[in-house]
């Protein structure tokens, strides 16, 4: 077992601590030896303890971001996974949502695991933008079902849970008033804040025909007395996270009448026959019809599908496969240099290297330009009134073919190339070619920087040469202001709006601290710098690029998937002359498409590529090493591509059966270049990825390079590494930089050289068929 986390159960009547508190009774039922602890309890246990918590913002603060203080702290002094409930969606509202979410990110970036409830609450993570890693499904539980004889129906509809906006309480009185229904039981009290709320609704159904009874609380037996007695039970949520009362109403041996939506879905199909679907146009016909036949609204199923121990053995699973959290970062490990020593850190943990300062490098700032003279002038004025060693710092004006050629003062590099149209590409190679410091800084002639830029922004190149940071580009109306006035003297009615998603993404990595694979969008190439060797190493940028933007980004891509150290440098302020992209008087869509496009052949990471097509450059490569059967060859290569079907398939030998050949995704030779390339030592049948889907899409995003691989039996069966592990390796000459892990996969078996193909085909046949 890898994670074996103390089980934080908090007091309090929310839906939400109960159900921690009943996870961690079902988890000790099953070993008593599990450590179950209050908040109280925390601080008392020693620091590097696991925990793991259920989290939602309204639990750890009066506000999302007291909230983000609380739990940050707590990440800090320990490893924690995590169980997200009520994900951010758009019923939050538009000045809630962007915090809520800010939150969520900031909760799944710190947690060694994370988990939700449904399929549609891990969808939703990834549609809200908080998190695209790796995410453990465990469905809520129905509870033990209620047994006794099923009590006088009462005539009302009733909805379970708390009262508040879009739990469905006005579209079951809606429905309740076309069935000619004039009763209605809420089950439960108003949410915190919306009693006012709950006695408008009560008043506005008695408007309408409708006696409302609020029952308000009700102990677990109160209210499941109540629950079976009602006539028609109704879950009519217009947005929905995971929904405890669906499940409490199932356990209760009712089938409530359940709008359509995702989660319902999806729900009906986990527990078939416990839920009765309905378009939301056809709610008041299904209520009219179950008050008419009450029979309809009972399921009668036993056991029901994942009860409360079934959840809790998900979970124990889950962290049995999970990678053991560091008690220590690996570079303290005998053997070891530590980072300061050999420029070198674990994963993207620049702050292994805060408050070290380096001696100030030699560095070349490279500004681009065309055909802004003014702007250009301020730029370089302001270079002038830099705090970094003036004898340690080179300017290089790139123009990019600008009809007059630019007046540089004495002492700034300029370098042209003629005009074919926009290739800031190619002028920014340009003026690193013509430049010799150690660290280049990056700067658009329109980005104006405040004294400490240059000091500030190379800081972290200067000590880790892998590293690449970007500086924080605010936005002013600068026309009119002279090259002699400081940007900061402007005042600040000249400032303009910095743009939200930045300022959110930034918020919600701790400044990159946990970039991902889609953290080059991060990464502005007009505040940007990096080791010069880490360029030339990357080959600088691409100069296919004739358009505005996505160069910066494809760059910042291939640096990060060559081991690159990303790190948002928010006291490294260089201030741009106008608006952002999205305020200026562009065709946006259409410019948008374009940079959407381009990359998408570039990029092949979930979220930036497509969906379906399968990208140049695959993701994900299994390299079957040695001879083996085609029998066994056929079976392992099926099972892999069933499972991870964008996946390319390299065997040393050209496959001989047709089968094989015929199919794009399997071939011989040189084994691509891939983001995670696994390489098999054996045939294997794969029939479960569950965790093993899961570690390699995180493998190389986080602290773990590396992941060797072992079948259900024990059986090592191969070594999984990412590529920014492979390239840190080669730069660095040893496996340094990232951890190690190992799995033990229920679901991968050594397959036998002859198995039987036709059981295989034909589904019918059992593992002692094959392995």
């Amino acid at each position: 077992m890898s994670v074996r986390p103390v089980l934080l159960a908090p007091p309090g009547p929310h839906g939400v601590a109960a159900y921690a508190r009943a996870v961690a009774a079902e988890v000790r039922i099953l070993d008593p030896t599990w450590d179950v602890a209050t908040l109280d309890d925390l601080a008392q246990l020693p620091a590097g303890t696991p925990v793991h918590v259920h989290v939602t913002d309204r639990q750890w603060g009066a506000s999302p971001e007291e909230a983000t203080a609380r739990f940050t702290a707590l990440a800090r002094r320990h490893p924690v996974t995590v169980t997200l409930h009520d994900v951010p969606q758009a019923s939050d509202g538009e000045r809630n949502r962007p915090r809520r979410r800010a939150f969520y990110a900031t909760v799944a970036r710190a947690a060694h695991g994370v988990a939700v409830n449904s399929a549609h609450e891990r969808d939703l993570l990834v549609e809200e933008d908080v998190w695209r890693g790796p995410v453990e499904v465990v469905p809520l539980p129905v509870p033990a079902l209620t047994e006794g004889t099923r009590p006088q129906p009462d005539g009302t509809v009733g909805v379970l849970g708390y009262f508040y906006p879009g739990k469905g309480h006005d579209e079951a009185l809606a429905a309740a008033v076309e069935a000619g229904i004039g009763r209605m039981t809420i089950l439960g009290r108003a949410s915190d804040g919306h009693a006012v709320d709950l006695e408008a609704f009560v008043r506005r159904a008695a408007d309408a025909g409708v006696a409302v009874e609020v029952t308000g609380w009700l102990d677990d037996d109160a209210m499941a007395e109540r629950a079976r007695a009602i006539s028609v039970p109704v879950i009519a949520h217009r947005h929905v996270s995971a929904s405890g009362s669906l499940a409490s109403w199932i356990g209760w041996g009712r089938r409530p009448i359940a709008v359509r939506n995702r989660y319902v879905d999806e729900m009906a199909a986990l527990r078939p026959g416990t839920l009765l679907p309905v378009e939301p146009s056809a709610l008041a016909a299904a209520v009219r019809t179950a008050a008419d036949d009450p029979d309809a609204t009972w399921h009668g199923i036993h056991p029901v599908p994942v009860g409360p121990a079934d959840v809790a053995r998900a979970y124990l699973a889950w962290w049995a496969a999970l990678p053991a959290p560091a008690a220590s970062p690996p570079d303290e490990r005998p053997g070891h240099p530590s980072p300061g020593d050999q420029g070198w850190v674990v994963g993207n943990r620049w702050d292994l290297v805060a408050g070290e300062e380096p001696e100030p490098p030699r560095v070349s700032v490279i500004v681009t330009h065309y055909a802004q003279p003014e702007e250009l002038a301020r730029t370089l004025a302001a270079l002038a009134r830099q705090d970094h060693p003036r004898d340690r710092l080179e300017i290089v004006v790139a123009d990019d073919g600008s009809p007059v050629a630019p007046v540089v003062p004495d002492g700034v590099t300029l370098v042209r190339q003629a005009d074919r149209g926009f290739r800031a590409a190619a002028a920014r190679n340009l003026g690193v070619t013509a430049s010799t410091g150690d660290v280049v800084c990056f700067l658009d002639a329109d980005t104006t920087p405040e004294p400490g830029y240059v000091r500030a922004l190379t800081r972290l190149p200067a000590l880790v040469p892998e590293a690449v940071t970007v500086g924080r580009r605010r936005h002013a109306d600068l026309a009119g202001l002279g090259p002699d006035v400081a940007v900061a003297e402007a005042g600040p009615d000249r400032e303009l709006p910095e743009p939200a998603w930045l300022r959110e993404e930034y918020a919600r990595t701790d400044n990159l601290l946990r970039a991902d694979d889609r953290s080059y969008r991060h990464v502005i190439g007009a505040v940007m710098a990096c080791s010069r060797t880490f360029f030339d190493e990357i080959g600088g940028f691409d100069e296919s690029f004739t358009s505005y933007g996505g160069e910066d980004w494809e760059w910042v891509n291939r640096a990060w998937q060559a081991g690159a150290v990303l790190a948002h440098v928010p006291d490294a302020v260089a201030w741009h002359d106008g608006p952002d992209w999205s305020g200026r008087d562009r065709d946006r869509v259409r410019e948008g498409n374009d940079q959407t496009l381009r990359l998408a052949a570039d990029i092949p990471v979930a979220g930036s590529a497509g969906r379906g097509l399968l990208p140049a450059t695959p993701d994900l490569v299994v390299h079957l090493a040695g001879e083996h059967t085609d029998a066994a060859t056929f079976l392992c290569v099926d099972s892999l591509l069933a499972a991870f079907p964008r996946a390319v398939i390299v065997l040393d030998t050209p496959p001989s059966a047709r089968a094989l050949a015929a199919d794009p995704r399997v071939r011989s030779g040189a084994v691509p270049d891939a983001r995670v390339v696994w390489q098999l030592d054996r045939p294997v049948l794969l029939d479960a990825a569950g965790p093993l889907a899961s570690r390699l899409a995180a493998l190389g995003q986080g602290d773990e390079g590396w992941l060797g691989v072992r079948a259900a039996d024990g059986t090592a069966v191969g070594t999984a590494v990412a590529r920014r592990a492979r390239r840190r390796a080669e730069r660095w000459g040893a496996e340094v930089g990232f951890t190690t892990g190992e799995l033990v996969a229920s679901g991968i078996h050594v397959v036998r050289d002859e198995p039987h193909l036709e059981a295989w085909v034909g589904g019918w046949g059992g593992l002692d068929r094959f392995t």
